[in-house]
C-alpha cells in the first residue's frame, strides 16, 4: 500500500510539472532567494523538458543566484545553463531576476568565465519577461585576460526570439553573442543597460578592451524597439563600447535608442559578403561614432535612413575624428581585413538622417566614406561639425557614380587643428598619386546642397563660425572633370570650391 501511494505521488507531481507544457523551476529545487546557488536546479528543469516540442520554463518572482558553471575543453564556450531546442524561457518581468554571483568571473584564470545561457546549433528559443543582472561590478575583468561571459550565447542555430527583457551590467565581451552560421534572430522591446568599460559602479572595468551589447553573425537578424544605454558616458566612452553589430545579410536595426556607445552600430562583412541591410529610424545620443562599416568582403544594398545621430567626444583620446557615419581607412597605404577597408560597397543609400555634434575636443565630421559605387547621399541635415560635412577618401577601389544632393549643412564650427583643412565637402585621394590605372573618382555630382548659419546663444567666437572652405578637393588633375558641382547654395564669398592638384 505504501508503494502505491509513493507511485501515485510521483505521477501526480510529474503531471503538475508538465501541465499545459509549463515547467516551474521551483519544482526542481530553485529557491529564488538570492542566496542559494540555483544553477543546477534550473538546469534540471530545462533537462526535464522535451526537445521535440515547445515547453515553457517558468521563473516565478524571485532572485535566482547563478554561482557555478560547467567548464568545457574550449573556455570560450563554458556555460552556466545550457539550452536545447524548443524552449520558452519566461518570468514575471522585473520581479524575476537571474543574477550572476559575486566574484564568479573576476579571477585571472582565463577559463574562469562562462556564458549565462548557452545553446549550440539548436532552434526555436524564446526568452522574455526577465531581468538578467550580470553583476559586472563584482566581476570586473582582470588586465590582460579574456572574459567572454555573455548573458545569452548562441553558437549556430535558428529562430531565436528575445523580447521584453532587461540585461544590465555586463563585464564580458558581449551581452548577446550570436555566432556561427544561423538565421532568424529577433531582439525586440528589450533594455540593455551598461557594459564594457562601465558596469554600473564608479570603478572602470579596464580589463575589458572591447564590448558590444548585441553581436550577431546570423542572417535575418532584426533588432527593433530596444533601449541601449550607458548610464555614465564619461566612464563608458573611455574605451570601445559598441551598441549593435550586424554581420549577417537581410538584417535590420530600427527604432532603437542607443546612448553612450562607440560606435552605436557596426555594419560588418567580416565573414562573407553582406547584402540587404537596413538601419532606420534609430536615435543615437552621445555616441563617439554613429555607424561604422567594417568591410572585409563586398557589401551591397545598404539603406541608412531617418536616423538621428548626436556625437560626443571620446574620453580616451584613442580616435582622430568623431563621425556620424564612417568607412575607415580610405586614404591608407594598405588595404586588408585588419584595417576594415578590404572591399568596395555597392548601392549605399544614406537618406534623411540628422547628424549633429556639439563643441568637440576632437575633429568631427558628418560622414567619412570611400569605395562607394552606384550610391546616393540625399536629404540629410549635418549640424555643428568642426571639420567636414561629407568627407570622401580615395582607395584601391575608387568611388564611381555617387550623387550628393539636397543635403543641409548647418552651423559649422571652427577647430583648433592647424593641419586640418576643413570644408562642407572634403575630397582627397592619396592612393592614386603616381598610379596611372587607379580607379579614382568617376561620376561624382554634388547638387542642390544648402549651407545655413544660425546664431547660437552663448557661443564664443561667433564671428569665426562657419568660416570653412565651401569644398576642398585634393586629387590628381585627371579626375577633376569627374567631380561636378551643380546649383549648390554657397552663402559666403569665402565658401567656394578650392581645387588642389596632387600630381
Amino acid at each position: 500500500m505504501k508503494i502505491v501511494v509513493v507511485v501515485i505521488f510521483i505521477v501526480f507531481r510529474t503531471l503538475s510539472i508538465f501541465a499545459n507544457g509549463i515547467i516551474n523551476v521551483k519544482d526542481f529545487g530553485a529557491l529564488g532567494n538570492g542566496v542559494n546557488d540555483d544553477t543546477k536546479s534550473i538546469q534540471a528543469a530545462i533537462n526535464a523538458a522535451p526537445s521535440f516540442s515547445e515547453t515553457i520554463i517558468y521563473f516565478p518572482a524571485g532572485v535566482y543566484n547563478i554561482a557555478s558553471y560547467t567548464k568545457t575543453n574550449i573556455f570560450l564556450i563554458n556555460y552556466c545553463i545550457k539550452f536545447h531546442s524548443n524552449l520558452y524561457i519566461k518570468g514575471e518581468g522585473s520581479k524575476s531576476v537571474i543574477r550572476l554571483a559575486d566574484h564568479l568571473f573576476d579571477k585571472k584564470d582565463t577559463s574562469a568565465n562562462a556564458h549565462l545561457f548557452y545553446g549550440a546549433d539548436i532552434k526555436n528559443i524564446s526568452i522574455s519577461d526577465l531581468m538578467i543582472d550580470m553583476n559586472g561590478g563584482r566581476n570586473l575583468v582582470p588586465l590582460n585576460v579574456i572574459k567572454n561571459n555573455a548573458a545569452i550565447f548562441a553558437y549556430g542555430g535558428e529562430n531565436y526570439y528575445i523580447h521584453d527583457i532587461t540585461i544590465k551590467n555586463c563585464s564580458g565581451t558581449n551581452m548577446l553573442n550570436i555566432m556561427k552560421d544561423g538565421k532568424s534572430l529577433i531582439v525586440e522591446n528589450c533594455r540593455f543597460i551598461n557594459g564594457g568599460n562601465y558596469v554600473g559602479i564608479p570603478v572602470a572595468n579596464k580589463g575589458q578592451i572591447d564590448f558590444s551589447f548585441v553581436y550577431s553573425e546570423w542572417d535575418s537578424t532584426i533588432v527593433k524597439n530596444n533601449i541601449f544605454q550607458q548610464q555614465n558616458i564619461d566612464i563608458a566612452l573611455a574605451n570601445y563600447c559598441g551598441g549593435i553589430e550586424l554581420h549577417g545579410s537581410n538584417s535590420t536595426a530600427s527604432n532603437n535608442s542607443i546612448e553612450g556607445c562607440w560606435p552605436a552600430i557596426y555594419i560588418t562583412s567580416s565573414k562573407r559578403e553582406l547584402e540587404n541591410i537596413i538601419v532606420e529610424s534609430n536615435k543615437f545620443l552621445n555616441c563617439t561614432i554613429g555607424l561604422s562599416f567594417w568591410v572585409n568582403y563586398p557589401m551591397r544594398n545598404i539603406l541608412i535612413h531617418n536616423n538621428t545621430i548626436h556625437l560626443a567626444y571620446p574620453r580616451s583620446g584613442k580616435i582622430a575624428i568623431c563621425a556620424g557615419i564612417i568607412v575607415p581607412n580610405g586614404n591608407a597605404k594598405k588595404y586588408n581585413i585588419n584595417l576594415a577597408n578590404a572591399a568596395p560597397i555597392y548601392d549605399l543609400q544614406i537618406t534623411g538622417n540628422t547628424i549633429e555634434a556639439d563643441s568637440m575636443q576632437e575633429l568631427s565630421a558628418g560622414m567619412v566614406l570611400h569605395s562607394l559605387h552606384q550610391s546616393k547621399i540625399s536629404g540629410n541635415a549635418i549640424k555643428g561639425m568642426n571639420y567636414g560635412g561629407i568627407v570622401l577618401q580615395g582607395s584601391k577601389w575608387g568611388t564611381d557614380s555617387l550623387s550628393v544632393d539636397d543635403n543641409s549643412f548647418i552651423d559649422f564650427r571652427p577647430n583648433n587643428d592647424k593641419n586640418a583643412v576643413a570644408g562642407y565637402f572634403v575630397v582627397t585621394d592619396t592612393y592614386s598619386n603616381g598610379m596611372k590605372n587607379s580607379p579614382g573618382y568617376k561620376g561624382i555630382v554634388f547638387s542642390r546642397n544648402k549651407f545655413i548659419r544660425n546664431k547660437i546663444k552663448n557661443a564664443k567666437n561667433n564671428s569665426a563660425r562657419g568660416k570653412f572652405l565651401g569644398a576642398f578637393i585634393a586629387i590628381p588633375s585627371r579626375m577633376k572633370g569627374e567631380i561636378k558641382f551643380e546649383n549648390n547654395d554657397f552663402m559666403d564669398p569665402s565658401e567656394k570650391i578650392h581645387f588642389v592638384k596632387t600630381d
